[in-house]
């Protein structure tokens, strides 16, 4: 599987949970989970390198007065407990 495909997949999956929690979530948590799937679509489009299993694929939302800014990144430095 390519990395456009493993973005996608991500973003299916996002999808089912979405539609899955819409009526048990506060409104926020499920824009949280829009924007997850909106960068997961446009990483696809744009042939980002799907992260390695011991990188952390980071999403923050930033804001600057009454604009708000979504930042990625990764984190090289996290490793998962064995």
């Amino acid at each position: 599987m390519d990395d456009y495909q493993k973005w996608l997949e991500a973003a299916a999956g996002i999808e089912q949970d979405i539609e899955y929690l819409r009526l048990s979530l506060p409104e926020n948590d499920i824009r949280s989970l829009h924007i997850a799937l909106d960068i997961y679509r446009r990483n696809a489009a744009n042939n980002v390198p799907w992260p390695n299993p011991d990188d952390l694929f980071c999403i923050t939302s930033i804001s600057h007065g009454t604009h708000a800014r979504i930042a990625t990144d990764m984190r090289h430095d996290y490793k998962t407990a064995c």
